[in-house]
C-alpha cells in the first residue's frame, strides 16, 4: 500500500531523479515520517549523522555558528528540500545546525535506503545537481545581501520561503527582521504596506502570502 506522501511532491525530490515512479515509491516507503508539533534540532553543526531528511510539510531553519559564537540563519528549507544527505553519505560532520520548525513534517531517511534504491552513477549525478543548486542559491543570496534595499530583502525572503503549496510562513516579524538584516520596525512598516495592498495577511507568529508573484516586482 502506498504511503500518503509517496504521491505528493516528495516523489519529485531531486535526489530521486532518473528513477521510475515505482523505484521512487519503494525508496520513500523505506523512510519514516516524523511530525514536529514544536521546534526541534534534527542535525547539529559539528556532529556526524547517518540520517538525512526530506521536508514534507513546514520548514527547517538552517543556522551556522562561527568560531566566535556568532549565529546566522543561512536558509529556511521548505517542502521538497533535502537536508543532511551530504554529511550522511560522506561521514563528515554537519556543516550547520538544522531545526525543524513547529508544525513541520519530515521524512527521515538513511544512507542504506539511498544506496539500495538509487544506482551509483545516478546518485552522483543527482548529488552534483543538488550541490549546483545550492551554489547558485548562495550566489544569489550574496547579491541580495549586497545590492537590495531593506524593503526588497523583506520581499525577497517572503517570496523565497513561501510557495504555492505552502503560502504560510510560521515566523514572527522579529524573525523576518533577522533574516533580512534590518530592524523590526522596518519589517513592521513593510508588512503593513504589503497588507494594505492585499499581498499578505498576518497573525501572531504567522505570515500568509496571498499574491506571491507581486513580491518579485515590489520596490
Amino acid at each position: 500500500m502506498d504511503l500518503p506522501y509517496t504521491d505528493g511532491h516528495l516523489i519529485d525530490a531531486e535526489l530521486l531523479n532518473g528513477l521510475t515512479d515505482a523505484q521512487k515509491r519503494a525508496f520513500l516507503s523505506d523512510c519514516q515520517i516524523r511530525e514536529f508539533p514544536s521546534p526541534k534540532d534534527i542535525l547539529l553543526q559539528g556532529e556526524t549523522t547517518d540520517l538525512f531528511y526530506l521536508v514534507d510539510r513546514g520548514q527547517v531553519e538552517v543556522t551556522y555558528i562561527d568560531n566566535h559564537g556568532n549565529s546566522i540563519i543561512v536558509h529556511l528549507a521548505g517542502p521538497g528540500e533535502i537536508l543532511g544527505e551530504i554529511e550522511a553519505l560522506s561521514h563528515r560532520p554537519c556543516a550547520a545546525t538544522c531545526r525543524a520548525l513547529a508544525n513541520s513534517s519530515l521524512l527521515v531517511c538513511n544512507t542504506a535506503a539511498v544506496l539500495k534504491h538509487v544506482p551509483p552513477q545516478q546518485l552522483i549525478i543527482n548529488l552534483a545537481g543538488l550541490l549546483h543548486d545550492r551554489l547558485a542559491r548562495d550566489n544569489r543570496q550574496r547579491s541580495v545581501d549586497n545590492y537590495l534595499t531593506a524593503d526588497q530583502r523583506i520581499d525577497h525572503y517572503l517570496h523565497q520561503f513561501s510557495s504555492e503549496l505552502q503560502p504560510e510562513l510560521f515566523i514572527s516579524q522579529a524573525y523576518l527582521a533577522t533574516l533580512a538584516g534590518c530592524t523590526r520596525q522596518t519589517v513592521n512598516r513593510r508588512i503593513g504596506n504589503l497588507r494594505q495592498q492585499g499581498i499578505v495577511e498576518i497573525s501572531r507568529g504567522r505570515i500568509r502570502v496571498l499574491k506571491r508573484d507581486a513580491l518579485q516586482g515590489n520596490p
